[in-house]
């Protein structure tokens, strides 16, 4: 895969935090909680100083979704 595919699978399969929530349907404290409490786990995590940023699977995010709706 080179640079160019990576980048490409990369814009197609992870999402950062508000596009995770519109995809499940959540507001920030539920979409938090869900984190939390280990139902929704990102993909990777970067730490930023004071800050971490995680990107979420587009994947998991939908099928958290459908489960999520079914209970």
């Amino acid at each position: 895969m080179d640079k160019k595919q990576i980048k490409q699978w990369i814009a197609d399969n992870l999402v950062l935090q508000d596009e995770a929530r519109r995809i499940t349907g959540q507001s920030v404290p539920g979409f938090n909680q869900s984190v939390m409490i280990g139902r929704i786990k990102p993909f990777i995590e970067f730490e930023s100083g004071k800050r971490t940023i995680r990107l979420y699977l587009r994947s998991d995010l939908e099928e958290y979704a459908k489960n999520k709706r079914s209970r």
